[in-house]
């Protein structure tokens, strides 16, 4: 890790020559030495990306100390225990034991402290205990069971409740709009009232129960701000409303408000991190001092223009000019010329074995850095073909994701229907009418007959009341139709015919990661159809279900250490690394396709998650897109990237495809050599037949009408919108099309 915000000896800032500042101060550069020792007054610090904001944080406090400010007055808020834990340490470095007496830990743990403190039984007494995120989902799966809903929806209804207790929103403030919020708002009425009965807080119960006391207890609030001189925040743009709310109420009195933040760096809204709190804390505080901290201890000079010129055309920051000291570097480099996701991803690893072994770069000093989890499944994949070490940050395994093991068990019944921990998985996903009670009573029967789940259906069935009956034979038609598909179909159309059967996809649209879950669905879709193509007429469903069962949680815990770092950019804000490889730069990835209904808050907030994945490089950056995502899906370069190929060196890489990847065969063998854009395979239109508004019938999808074509260098991608099916991107090297 690069040393933060050290810039050796320097003349300290004026102040020094009135013999009030201590000699440390002297390890500061001019600007942090100015945001350590102001004097009166709110601060906003705008600390740039690898500038040293905690340094200064931590400073401050000890400069406080040492002017006399008794530790018990200052209170310094943080988001993270690691965070507080590194400043105290730091601090005590600085002011020995006072450090201990300094009111500082995280929001929600300082927030408890106050509430045991001065709650009186509204609404919980001081003895409350706080439920963690699992305690919460419990609960909320215990309510949703008793109001016959599906518990398996608890995530999602309690994403819904946190985003309203962020807002300061209690039930009596809510008026639903849509039938997913009527529910959840009576959820939220029953979550709440079981809550008080159990005399317990959830998390973020704490932040809106310190809010509340402060506004219905003035003497309380009287007193905290007698108490407090000093109010500190640490990473301030990701405070929410309520969190704002208290610490602008406790700094009213005193009005010393020092904030170390980058608006920059606000990515977290969806857990309502609120960018706009640095405007509202300079209306609040009209006489708050910006101070800037641009001096960059990590990365290059070649970084931090790429950065610069991203917050240049932002529409909404604070202006601000990262610069640095440090050697210029070499150019970040641009690489598009992959076909897919899997090209990017065989590329990259082959190039992270090149940084390992030709320039001495460590594993760990490595980071591939992605947009959305579901990206990662390619990368996964790749780096243990190159037997590289990884670490997969912020999320499970691609095939220990809920919704891929849910997928995968219906192919793994549909290969198998004696695969009795497949068929109880899926058995009720979606719900199907097959309760705990019958499941009960049928994994009874099969245990007395000897057989399996699937093998005892028919016996079982017959003893169950008729409701219960008629359920099971439903579930044991709808795989035998699915089963029945196998022989009929090539590899890839068997899985989306599964998908489409399994309604896994509807099943999670009222989740709060569906856009999240879709994608990881649509990715095993693609990874089925690359197993295929590289296995040709020998890749079976069977082959496939052996591979990816090869890909184990135990494999992964081995391989920390020095290990490649795979993280979404979320995952790894505050990090730094010496080469990252940002990937997947595409429109609707990054910026992602939801920022597209949410207008300018969207697109900027991307741009923020942009600029964090930049700044994390120290010494060498690539930026990657593929050509192509999803099922073939044409991919346009990211906007962002866009704005910065006058900075980047562009090369082309070797094709990935020509070291790692089988070259790309059709799912249908052409029995007259390989399909081309001006001819057709046999039983199948060319590209050159084909027109929007055409008539086509598909040997699958059956009728539909065309939309789009385009020529991609091979035979051509079709965009073709089918009767019974919708919408389907079909790639005319493996489509089988005739004129309807």
């Amino acid at each position: 890790m690069a040393a933060e915000g050290m810039a050796g000896a320097q003349i300290p800032y004026i102040c020094l020559c009135m013999g009030l500042t201590p000699g440390w101060i002297g390890e500061l550069d001019p600007q942090q030495q100015k945001a350590v020792l102001h004097e009166g007054g709110p601060v906003i610090v705008l600390a740039g990306a690898g500038t040293g904001k905690t340094r200064v944080l931590t400073y401050r406090i000890a400069y406080l100390i040492e002017k006399g400010v008794p530790p018990g007055a200052i209170v310094a808020l943080t988001f993270t225990n690691k965070a507080a834990d590194t400043m105290r340490t730091r601090l005590q470095k600085l002011v020995g034991n006072a450090a201990h007496g300094v009111w500082m830990g995280t929001f929600h743990s300082l927030f408890a402290r106050w509430l045991r403190l001065y709650l009186q039984g509204e609404p919980v007494s001081s003895r409350f205990v706080i439920y963690d995120a699992d305690d919460s989902l419990a609960l909320i799966r215990t309510i949703l069971k008793e109001q016959g809903l599906n518990p398996k929806e608890a995530g999602a209804y309690r994403t819904i409740i946190s985003r309203w207790k962020n807002q300061g929103l209690r039930p009596s403030h809510i008026f639903p709009t849509t039938p997913t919020e009527t529910r959840a708002h009576s959820l939220y009425q029953t979550y709440q009232t079981r809550l008080r009965l159990a005399d317990a807080l959830d998390f973020d119960d704490l932040l809106l129960e310190m809010d509340s006391l402060l506004t219905r207890e003035p003497a309380v609030l009287h007193e905290l701000q007698n108490r407090y001189q000093h109010i500190l925040v640490d990473e301030y743009q990701d405070t929410n409303a309520i969190q704002y709310q208290v610490i602008a109420k406790l700094a009213a009195r005193h009005r010393q408000l020092f904030v170390v933040g980058d608006d920059a760096q606000s990515i977290y809204r969806f857990r309502g991190a609120d960018v706009h709190n640095f405007r509202r804390l300079q209306s609040d505080f009209p006489e708050a001092k910006v101070i800037k901290l641009e001096q960059n201890y990590r990365s290059t000079p070649a970084i931090l223009r790429l950065a610069n010129e991203t917050l240049r055309n932002s529409q909404m920051l604070m202006a601000k000019e990262l610069f640095t000291n440090r050697p210029e570097g070499p150019k970040p480099l641009l690489l598009e010329d992959f076909s897919t996701p899997a090209e990017e991803a065989a590329f990259v690893a082959r190039k992270i074995r090149e940084l390992v072994l030709r320039e001495h770069f460590p594993y760990g000093e490595i980071a591939v850095l992605y947009r959305t989890n579901a990206y990662s499944r390619a990368f996964e994949e790749a780096l243990r073909r190159e037997g590289i070490p990884y670490r997969l940050v912020g999320a499970v395994s691609f095939y220990q994701r809920e919704e891929v093991k849910h997928f995968l068990a219906y192919l793994r019944l549909v290969h198998n229907p004696h695969d009795d921990q497949a068929l109880l998985r899926i058995v009720n996903v979606p719900p199907r009418g097959i309760g705990e009670a019958t499941l009960s009573k049928w994994q009874k029967g099969a245990i007395a007959l000897g057989q399996s789940l699937w093998e005892s259906l028919p016996k079982v069935a017959a003893s169950l009341a008729p409701t219960a009956r008629q359920a099971l034979l439903r579930f044991k038609a709808f795989v035998e139709e699915l089963r029945a598909r196998v022989a009929e179909l090539p590899l890839p159309l068997l899985a989306e015919e599964v998908l489409a059967a399994s309604r896994l996809i509807e099943y999670y649209r009222d989740d709060a990661r569906a856009q999240e879950r879709q994608e990881n669905l649509e990715s095993l879709l693609e990874a089925i159809n690359t197993y295929y193509v590289n296995q040709g007429e020998e890749g079976d469903l069977a082959g496939f279900l052996i591979q990816s069962a090869l890909y184990t949680p135990e494999e992964e815990t081995e391989m920390q250490g020095d290990a490649v770092w795979l993280s979404t950019i979320h995952g790894v804000k505050g990090m730094e690394f010496q080469v990252v490889f940002l990937v997947g730069l595409v429109e609707g990835l990054l910026p992602h396709i939801r920022a597209y209904e949410e207008g300018i808050e969207g697109e900027e907030e991307e741009r923020r998650i942009f600029y964090v994945g930049l700044t994390r490089a120290a010494q060498q950056l690539y930026l990657c897109r593929p050509r192509y995502t999803g099922q073939l899906r044409i991919a346009e370069p990211s906007r962002f990237l866009e704005e910065l190929r006058p900075l980047l060196e562009e090369r082309r890489s070797p094709r990935a495809s020509s070291f790692m990847v089988s070259p790309p065969r059709p799912l249908v063998s052409p029995a007259r050599g390989a399909p081309t854009p001006s001819s057709s395979i046999e039983g199948t239109l060319s590209l050159a037949q084909l027109r929007p508004g055409v008539q086509v019938h598909h040997s699958h999808f059956g009728r539909g009408t065309v939309l789009e074509c385009t020529d991609n260098g091979a035979a051509g991608i079709v965009v073709i919108n089918f009767e019974r099916f919708g919408k389907k991107r079909l790639d005319l090297r493996y489509a089988k099309l005739r004129l309807a």
